[in-house]
């Protein structure tokens, strides 16, 4: 169901030091943020890989899973932390040795619009936090954001923001070919708005290019309903079991907010 789009646009580069290493209990590993730009328009990617390198004489031990997460502080310039809308799954962690006095990739083409939402051109600090890691916080950096346009998943999760209930995320969840549950696969993205997704507590949203038809073969996992139009994309919803005692008005605020016609 999801394809994420993978875009190289930006490089950064910021250290911070680690402390895990294989056989003792800390060893010296210098990240590394790399990208190919530093000044990009509103709405383009801003891509980074990460890199570590082991300065020692030790094999030392790096987990790819360091950057799954809400791993950047990003600021603005009236300094505000912009708000994490990324991925809030599950996944594996890998670890990598990293030998001594060589250099590995713990991540490669990040697209930081997948995690933080640029709604205005400016100046941004971007640091690599080691919050959710066994990594140091890195170097802020700065990135120049010239006007442009945001994309149409960028617009429509900045419309929903205003109305997600404290406690809650918004996440942008997949894009590429989606399908709606019980559907057809069709163009277009996919975002929810969770408080504890497992628990059904969840906004699950599909915007799709094209009408997603019902697909006899499949098995729904959960009620989908076709909910109307929304600048031009055909939008469908699937709430939770349990988020109508929490948010009751779930529904409402998002057509509201999406300003959704019903056609």
């Amino acid at each position: 169901m999801t394809i994420r789009i993978k875009s190289i646009a930006v490089i950064l580069v910021a250290t911070a030091l680690t402390v895990v290493a294989q056989g003792e209990k800390k060893s010296s590993l210098l990240t590394e943020v790399v990208a190919a730009k530093q000044t990009v328009a509103l709405g383009d990617p801003i891509v980074v890989s990460v890199h570590v390198t082991n300065q020692t004489s030790k094999v030392a031990v790096a987990s790819r899973s360091a950057t799954a997460f809400d791993c950047f502080d990003v600021t603005g310039s009236d300094g505000e932390r912009l708000r994490y809308i990324g991925f809030d799954g599950q996944v594996m962690n890998h670890r990598i040795d990293v030998l001594p006095f060589s250099t590995a990739t713990i991540a490669e083409s990040i697209d930081l619009t997948d995690k933080y939402l640029f709604q205005k051109p400016g100046r941004y600090s971007i640091r690599f936090s080691g919050k959710w890691t066994s990594l140091s916080n890195s170097a802020p950096v700065a990135i120049e954001i010239t006007p442009g346009r945001l994309s149409e998943f960028d617009e429509v999760a900045a419309s929903l923001l205003p109305v997600c209930p404290t406690g809650w995320h918004l996440a942008k969840d997949s894009r590429g070919e989606v399908a709606p549950f019980g559907r057809s696969s069709v163009p277009g993205f996919v975002l929810h708005l969770a408080r504890d997704y497992m628990q059904g507590e969840v906004v699950l949203l599909w915007f799709t290019k094209e009408e997603a038809k019902v697909d006899p073969n499949q098995k729904p996992r959960g009620k989908v309903e076709y909910v109307g139009r929304v600048r031009g994309l055909y939008v469908y919803e699937s709430v939770g079991e349990n988020t109508p005692a929490l948010w009751p008005t779930a529904t409402k605020d998002i057509f509201q907010a999406l300003q959704i016609t019903k056609h």
